[in-house]
């Protein structure tokens, strides 16, 4: 039952690529409905997601666990700012296109963080866990 509970490194890797696709296509969507953004905001709207997708990308494939970790959590604070503080907000972003594209980034955000520590195991024990052929 494990086996099923585990993913190899080429599913992981599968995996996080398929989220990224999607959540792409999804962010690209969303911007995609900023026309009452001014262009200042807009620019500093796409350095701030640019920057959280290098971060969650670099989550994904740096060694270093902790410096990847403080970066996203660097961007995420930086765009948070952007959504939260009164202050921060971008000029002209409707209430309900802000809503969506924080909850687009934190779902992403999440299923990224969730499959980076789901466990893996080593392809040889999945080739193991695969019932032998029947040699009739």
């Amino acid at each position: 039952m494990k086996s099923f509970l585990t993913q190899t490194k080429r599913e992981k890797i599968g995996t996080i690529d398929g989220l990224n696709l999607f959540f792409g296509a999804l962010l690209g969507a969303n911007l995609g409905t900023l026309d009452g953004l001014n262009l200042p905001d807009y620019v500093n709207l796409i350095f701030l997601l640019a920057g959280t997708v290098v971060a969650l990308r670099i989550v994904s494939t740096s060694e270093r666990r902790v410096y990847a970790l403080l970066t996203l959590a660097l961007y995420l604070v930086l765009l948070s700012s952007v959504m939260l503080l009164p202050g921060r907000r971008l000029n002209g972003m409707a209430e309900a296109d802000l809503h969506r594209l924080g909850a687009t980034v934190a779902i992403w955000v999440t299923a990224i963080l969730l499959m980076e520590f789901w466990p893996v195991r080593d392809s040889t024990a999945a080739v193991e866990d695969r019932p032998e052929p029947d040699p009739s």
